[in-house]
């Protein structure tokens, strides 16, 4: 049966669309309330200690598009049977891919390590530099006028740049493959992690001026290579975090800002 509705003076249709209005209000509210504790629950989620299993194991970088970035480690303590090392990885805007890292190899052989890959398959430019055991450094990766620098530092206040390549990039994008991560010695080889590992982590990038803590959150496999067997990551999102073994840690540290620049930086 239809019920006629009266559109004289008078109408109860106002009325009507008022509560259309209202019912409408309520719902989104409803589900916006519901929404917003999913999203916040899933951010308190990514600060608990997340185990990296036959992955690296570290942060990605999860700022803006910067021209340089510094990370920071130091191996408090690594029980590793296969070599390990720590990679900062970066991948350019035009999808250059370069990775500095420190490697502590098999036979205990320690070295800082560039490689470049290009955005066209074919020969990986790479350099070996041999290095005393670097326990606590800082690896620096730049972009001036195109060409990446790579460097190492000891101190934070020096730093030695031992390997350039002309990429023609312009900036470093943040993203699950820029990362500062504990992994396994080259050539896609595992770390063997036993009881005894805690490494720390930290990243900064430059904003054209200065150094600035780096927002960062954990990384969830989104490279494989090098990987380790098992390890728990924690970060507490913004610059700093830890790896270690076999039990869960969340303390972390944030390092002074390094005094060192990038090439042809002032100010």
């Amino acid at each position: 049966m239809r019920i006629p509705i009266d559109q004289g003076p008078g109408s109860s249709l106002p009325i009507v669309i008022l509560l259309i209005i209202l019912i409408t209000w309520l719902y989104i509210t409803i589900n916006f309330t519901h929404v917003s504790h999913h999203v916040n629950h899933h951010v308190s989620q990514k600060l608990q200690p997340f185990l990296a299993v036959d992955m690296p194991a570290g942060f990605i970088y999860n700022g803006t598009p910067t021209t340089a970035l510094a990370g920071w480690y130091c191996i408090r303590s690594i029980n590793s049977s296969n070599g390990y090392s720590i990679q900062l990885d970066a991948f350019l805007n035009n999808t250059v891919w370069v990775q500095d890292m420190y490697i502590n190899s098999p036979n205990g052989q320690t070295s800082f390590y560039a490689v470049v890959w290009p955005a066209v398959p074919g020969p990986t430019p790479h350099k070996f530099v041999p290095a005393t055991a670097a326990t606590c450094a800082w690896l620096v990766t730049a972009l001036v006028n195109g060409t990446a620098y790579l460097g190492y530092s000891l101190d934070g206040r020096s730093i030695t740049w031992y390997y350039t390549y002309p990429t023609n990039a312009t900036y470093i994008l943040p993203g699950p493959t820029t990362e500062l991560v504990l992994a396994g010695y080259v050539n896609g080889s595992q770390a063997q992690l036993g009881n005894g590992t805690l490494v720390y982590l930290a990243l900064y990038y430059w904003n054209g001026a200065n150094w600035e803590p780096a927002p960062i959150v954990i990384s969830e496999g989104e490279l494989f290579i090098e990987p380790v067997n098992h390890a728990y990551a924690y970060t507490n999102n913004t610059c700093s975090g830890i790896v270690s073994w076999p039990n869960p840690v969340n303390e972390t540290t944030c390092p002074t800002p390094p005094s060192f620049k990038p090439p042809n930086s002032w100010g």
